[in-house]
């Protein structure tokens, strides 16, 4: 069972372990680069810059439902207005004691007027196997938010724009991609998004969803991406200065991975 679980993470690690979305974004497809919110850290960073609240939010995913293979994230949002705002962001992905990718994202972002919204990350990336020792090594990604009206915010990421990588010996990389993504409020109650995504190593990725509010306290939501085809599913509840999110991802071959978010504003 054990040999089995070890298989299962390494078979797996290409397609979750990299990128870590927060069950809001999840939710929705896995989309999220032109959305606005603490978990934006995680993302796009830019997403950050608009917030006017210190927040802190957790979350912690299962991987298609074994109890070993984890996600864990932690984030922190401090607003430095009109100097912009901080981030940070730290997440790890594997098996406890056998294999770990552990990344330490901070950030930077400022918001130009109300329409333009930049940031600069630079992130701590760290691989390590047992018996097998570990490499670390630092990327810079650059995130952008244009509000082209009320209702519609374009974003755009370049991950690792310095082409970072672990040592030519380590079974692991770190994407090099290019994303364009929308949010797009058709009501009060609904909004639609869509990202696509360019890996200079891979295919085009495409991913879409949507978001119902049935009031202020109680959203659904539902998704889709391709490469490797999942799709998504998830809930949100506000309590006043708490927001709960629930969601999960549903690969055809691997399985069900929920995850549970939490999010408080100062």
């Amino acid at each position: 069972m054990y040999i089995r679980i070890v298989l299962l993470l390494f078979a797996s690690i290409k397609l979750q372990a990299q990128q870590f979305n927060a069950a809001p974004n999840l939710g929705m497809g896995n989309t999220g680069l032109a959305r606005q919110s603490i978990y934006s850290i995680g993302l796009n960073p830019a997403g950050i810059a608009a917030l006017t609240n210190v927040s802190v939010a957790l979350a912690y995913q299962q991987h298609f439902l074994s109890s070993e293979i984890q996600s864990q994230a932690a984030y922190l949002n401090i607003p430095l207005k009109p100097l912009g705002g901080v981030g940070l962001g730290v997440n790890s992905y594997g098996i406890h004691g056998v294999s770990t990718l552990l990344t330490v994202r901070s950030i930077y972002a400022r918001q130009f007027g109300n329409q333009i919204f930049s940031a600069i990350g630079l992130n701590y990336h760290q691989f390590y196997v047992k018996n097998y020792g570990n490499d670390q090594t630092f990327s810079v990604d650059l995130g952008i938010q244009v509000k082209m009206s009320p209702h519609l915010l374009i974003g755009a990421l370049i991950r690792n724009i310095s082409s970072a990588h672990y040592k030519e010996d380590v079974e692991q990389r770190i994407p090099r991609e290019i994303g364009l993504g929308l949010n797009y409020e058709v009501s009060e109650h609904l909004s639609l998004v869509s990202d696509v995504y360019y890996d200079f190593l891979s295919e085009m990725n495409y991913r879409a969803g949507i978001e119902f509010a049935f009031d202020h306290r109680f959203k659904l939501r539902g998704g889709a991406m391709s490469n490797p085809l999942h799709y998504f599913a998830g809930i949100g509840l506000i309590l006043n200065k708490i927001q709960i999110d629930i969601a999960s991802s549903f690969h055809p071959k691997l399985g069900t991975s929920p995850q549970i978010a939490m999010a408080y504003d100062l």
